[in-house]
This record gives C-alpha cells, sequence and structure tokens, in this order.
C-alpha cells in the first residue's frame, strides 16, 4: 500500500460492503465443488467463504495490499489540519471514490463546524485517489490545534455487488482461494507454495504502490 500521508491522524471503516467481492456461485464454480445434502449445498461452503474473506482482507481497505475499496464502504478519515498556504488539496485515499459526504472541523474556539459544500469540490480521478481542492476565491478555515481537527466522511468502492469489481482483481481473487484451498497443508515436509506469478501481473496495474 502506497505511504499514507503524515497529516492523517486516523482512517476508519465506518461501514462494511454488503457483499463479498467475489460471487458464490462464482467461487464454487471455479473450484468446481460438488453439490451434497438437501437441499444441494457445495462442500466445504463454510472453508471456502472463510477463504474469500481472507483473500479480501489481504487485497482491500487500509490494510489491503492495493490501497483500494473493492465493493461499496464508508470510511471516516481525520486531520490534524486543513492544508496549509501552498499545498492545494487533500488526498482522498482508498480509491475510487464515490462520494465525499461530510468535512466537518473545530475551529480555533473548540467547536465543531459543517464545512460548506460551497467551500471545495471534488476531482475524481479514474485509477487513482481522488482530490478535494478549494473553490475559487475561498480559503481553508482555521482549526484547533489538535490531532483531531478536520473529520472528512467519504465512500468508496466499484459499485455494490461483486460484478462491480474490475474482472482482473476478481479473478486474482478466485486463483488465491483456489490456492488456499488446494494447499491447506501448505506446511507438509515436501510442499513448496510459490507466490503465483498470474495473480501478481492482474493485481500489479491497481496496486497503489
Amino acid at each position: 500500500m502506497r505511504r499514507r500521508d503524515p497529516n492523517i491522524t486516523g482512517l476508519t471503516r465506518k461501514t462494511a460492503p454488503a457483499a463479498a467481492f467475489l460471487a458464490d456461485a462464482d467461487v464454487h464454480g471455479h473450484l468446481r465443488l460438488p453439490m451434497t445434502g438437501s437441499p444441494p449445498a457445495p462442500v466445504d461452503a463454510d472453508l471456502v467463504a472463510a477463504y474469500v474473506a481472507a483473500a479480501e482482507a489481504h487485497l482491500d481497505g487500509a490494510n489491503g495490499v492495493l490501497g483500494r475499496a473493492l465493493v461499496t464502504q464508508a470510511w471516516e478519515m481525520t486531520l490534524a489540519r486543513f492544508p496549509r498556504p501552498g499545498q492545494h488539496f487533500i488526498e482522498v485515499p482508498l480509491p475510487p471514490l464515490q462520494d465525499v459526504t461530510s468535512i466537518t472541523y473545530v475551529n480555533e474556539a473548540g467547536q465543531t463546524q459543517a464545512l460548506s459544500a460551497s467551500t471545495y469540490h471534488v476531482i475524481e480521478d479514474a485509477t487513482g485517489p481522488a482530490r478535494i481542492v478549494l473553490a475559487y476565491g475561498k480559503t481553508w478555515p482555521a482549526t484547533r490545534c489538535q490531532a483531531e481537527a478536520v473529520t472528512i466522511t467519504f465512500t468508496a468502492g466499484y459499485g455494490n455487488t461483486p460484478a462491480d469489481v474490475p474482472a482482473p482483481l476478481r479473478a486474482a481473487g478466485l486463483l488465491m482461494v483456489a490456492d488456499m484451498y488446494e494447499h491447506r497443508e501448505a506446511q507438509v515436509a515436501g510442499v513448496s507454495i510459490a507466490d503465483n506469478v498470474t495473480v501478481q501481473r492482474l493485481l500489479a496495474p491497481y496496486r497503489m504502490g
């Protein structure tokens, strides 16, 4: 994940994705899991779900290797201050950005204020972080000197369903899950598990650094 702006004092997910980044049908089909029971269900479904969650944790969010949000989720970012003179924007992590919900700040009197949406606008980037910049003729307000003087809430992710996540990321996820499923005994003597080159190639264009 790319290095975080030192002005960021906190980054917390407030609302988790409503769905995993891989659809059950796609995962079960990729693994060719037989059906069993009544009503019929794929074998090892709970185990596979755990592997999907592990793959998602590895890729998604603030701790993920991609530095991105996959399925739609809400975040709260806190800053020590607004940009200083000469610093023209606030970078919003975890692209792709869907919406900046609100910006609040603690003024010099210690009161929490909402920053008017007319004060700024958002410049989106199809491949990287969006930027919050001042509107023409506006200035950033003064804040109290404290670690969490500015709070920005935002929604990020490709969409609400697995189908909205780019195909290369879903393909990489399927390969990761298959590796975990096939190599459950990776510590057995004589078994050597190498990095999956295809997974790395699929992820490479989406890594934030």
